[in-house]
């Protein structure tokens, strides 16, 4: 996990876990796990398995270049990821962009 949190502060110091803060100024970041995806085991153990999370823009410009710049920085990493969706919200008119991603991890 700490892949991603590494990648996406090197795009943007506006960057939040769950949920921005109060009055946050778009364009900004918020990241979230979802949990655990799938697991590889061994001898009836867990050996290893993947963590999804989620990855959110909002901002106020259509054609925001964090967009790109997300996409770009998790295909650089390895990371496997999808566009998840594009949407408008009403409320504050800005434009969420969700992208999923998976990261492998070593069982505790």
């Amino acid at each position: 996990m700490d892949e991603v949190i590494n990648l996406i502060t090197a795009l943007t110091d506006k960057v939040y876990h769950y949920e921005a803060e109060p009055n946050a100024r778009p364009p900004y970041i918020v990241w979230q796990e979802i949990g655990q995806g799938d697991i590889l085991s061994a001898d009836n153990r867990q050996d290893g398995y993947a963590v999804t999370g989620t990855i959110d823009i909002y901002s106020l410009n259509e054609k925001e270049p964090l967009v790109p710049e997300v996409y770009n920085a998790l295909n650089d990493h390895d990371i496997s990821f999808y566009l998840k969706s594009v949407q408008y919200e009403q409320d504050t008119k800005l434009i969420h962009t969700e992208f999923e991603f998976d990261v492998i991890g070593d069982a505790c």
